[in-house]
C-alpha cells in the first residue's frame, strides 16, 4: 500500500520500529530505530506504510547477529 500522506521521518521511523517490535520481540529498541532510519532514506521502502515495511523486510529473513550492520 503506497503511503498517500507524507509521513514525518519520527513518524515513520517509529511506526517501523513499532512494528518491527511485535514481530522480532528480543531485538533491542536501538537496533530496531537504526534499521528503521537506515529504511526510511531508501525511496523503495518509503513509498510503503512503516507496517508494511517492516513486515517485508522481516521476510527477507532475519539476519544473524554477526550479519547485523549495527
Amino acid at each position: 500500500m503506497l503511503n498517500q500522506e507524507m509521513l514525518s521521518d519520527h513518524e515513520w521511523i517509529s511506526r517501523f520500529s513499532a512494528r518491527l517490535h511485535a514481530r522480532w520481540p528480543t531485538i533491542r529498541r536501538v537496533q530496531r530505530d537504526e534499521a528503521a532510519a537506515e529504511l526510511a532514506v531508501q525511496p523503495h521502502w518509503r513509498c510503503l506504510e512503516p507496517e508494511d515495511a517492516a513486515v517485508c523486510w522481516l521476510r527477507q529473513g532475519i539476519p544473524d547477529h554477526e550479519d547485523v550492520p549495527f
